[in-house]
């Protein structure tokens, strides 16, 4: 394959793969009924915030709660659970459920629903495996993993790369940085195959920043303060720049078009799109369902049950599958 159908196959693939909003792993978040009225002796047995203050402090909450209900290379470990029940006063399982139960209690109370404290909790959650997306970057740093290719740095072979797809023509663009054809088809293979060792994923994220940070699409400032607003574990700046729903509505028609076999180029063309700004679109309008996904749970699933109804009526026997 040459150089210029290796660039068509990624746009390609790009396009028949647009970006759904970033998927989370799977959470279960809890979500305290309404208390039944109970006397006064009943509520003290079953209130209990144990060594935790969740008004002033839920951050200390929300992270018992991840090491003392899960596991895994985000959750807790038996020295990590051990040492909360220590700190916080926890006698054993059966009183860590009145204590949580308690603490959520206490935060809906502060926040005035449950799904406003799934969605801080959930954001909480998303800031520390960015924290530790950033710690894995540094230490890639420092092992030597980002030195440049042949004098070609990562973020400058993902600015030739975001040019490319934006519509450069490769060869001027080759010729203007002074480099051959050869030589950019060492340094493309090199940079992938480090990005494709690497099962940290600090390569491919420093890449998509620098992709980004380069385009020139319509959508180039959200992508931007997408990726600002992620690295601070922040709400997004800017107001959208269409609806949520008109959103995916975008995404099914280009699933749908995909399973009939169109060209997905062609597809976001008569969407007034082009491969990078539907990238840039993908990269804000993702961040933002993610940051709001608890929130408005039940306006997403409304939303998504309707038109999913209405693309299948017009679309009978294609199957498409929107995944988050």
């Amino acid at each position: 394959m040459g150089f210029f159908d290796k660039v068509k196959a990624k746009v390609q693939n790009a396009v028949q793969q647009p970006q759904a909003p970033a998927q989370q792993p799977q959470q279960h978040y809890h979500q305290p009924e309404p208390e039944p009225e109970v006397h006064e002796e009943e509520a003290q047995a079953e209130f209990d915030l144990a060594g935790f203050d969740p008004v002033n402090d839920e951050e200390s909450f929300f992270n018992a709660v991840l090491h003392m209900e899960s596991e895994g290379q985000f959750g807790g470990t038996d020295e990590s659970r051990a040492e909360i029940c220590a700190r916080y006063g926890i006698r054993d399982r059966s009183h860590w459920h009145v204590v949580k139960d308690s603490n959520y209690a206490m935060l809906v109370r502060k926040w005035g629903s449950g799904e406003e404290v799934s969605q801080r909790e959930l954001n909480w959650r998303t800031g520390q495996m960015q924290q530790h997306m950033m710690g894995q970057v540094a230490n890639m740093q420092k092992a030597g993993g980002f030195e440049p290719v042949e004098g070609i740095s990562l973020e400058t072979w993902a600015a030739m790369n975001a040019s490319i797809v934006s519509g450069a023509n490769p060869e001027d663009l080759l010729r203007g940085q002074g480099i051959d054809r050869p030589k950019w088809e060492r340094v493309s293979a090199e940079w992938n195959a480090r990005m494709a060792r690497d099962t940290t994923f600090a390569i491919a994220q420093i890449y998509g920043n620098a992709f980004q940070a380069a385009s020139q699409g319509k959508y180039a400032a959200y992508a931007k303060e997408a990726n600002a607003a992620r690295a601070a574990n922040r709400d997004l700046a800017m107001e959208l720049p269409l609806s949520y729903e008109q959103f995916y509505e975008m995404m099914l028609e280009q699933k749908y078009e995909g399973q009939k076999g169109s060209d997905p180029v062609a597809t976001l063309k008569k969407q007034g799109l082009s491969v990078v700004d539907w990238t840039d679109l993908s990269a804000f309008m993702g961040y933002y369902f993610n940051r709001t996904a608890q929130r408005f749970q039940p306006q997403y699933e409304e939303i998504h049950k309707r038109l999913d109804a209405k693309w299948a009526a017009q679309n009978p026997g294609v199957d498409v599958d929107i995944q988050f």
